[in-house]
């Protein structure tokens, strides 16, 4: 296990681990620091060209989650309550990078990750902060 800039995504196959390295790394450097990423490399089921996002919501408000490929292609993982955690959800894999889309319920417009470059098999754990407003992670576009 190894534990890098920021705390809210992480993965389980050394080609994430890279992106989300340098990524973490150029964030860190911008916002003058940041919360940890954990990422742990393990077995993963390998079902054809998918990827798999799991959800952890540390706000106290409802989220509701999509993926969205760079190219136009969005993938709903869900509503995922207050406090909780969603279960691991698989999305079609494609050769482009992929953001995440967080909306609150109750609250403003959505945030969004930085692009997220993955490979098929890939699994990541992305955690909604309680302070997303100051989260390096998200961002309003």
């Amino acid at each position: 296990m190894r534990r890098v800039m920021s705390r809210w995504v992480s993965a389980k196959r050394p080609a994430v681990l890279i992106t989300l390295l340098v990524g973490a790394a150029l964030v860190g450097v911008a916002c003058g620091g940041g919360r940890d990423v954990t990422v742990q490399h393990a077995a993963v089921p390998h079902v054809g060209d998918s990827i798999y996002v799991e959800i952890v919501n540390e706000h106290f408000n409802d989220a509701r989650v999509h993926a969205i490929y760079d190219g136009g292609h969005r993938y709903t993982l869900g509503l995922v309550v207050g406090h909780s955690k969603a279960p691991l959800n698989g999305i079609p894999w494609q050769p482009h990078p992929l953001v995440l889309e967080v909306s609150f319920i109750a609250a403003g417009g959505p945030y969004y990750t930085h692009d997220l470059l993955l490979e098929p098999g890939d699994v990541i754990t992305v955690r909604i902060p309680p302070n997303i407003a100051t989260s390096a992670f998200f961002r309003r576009r």
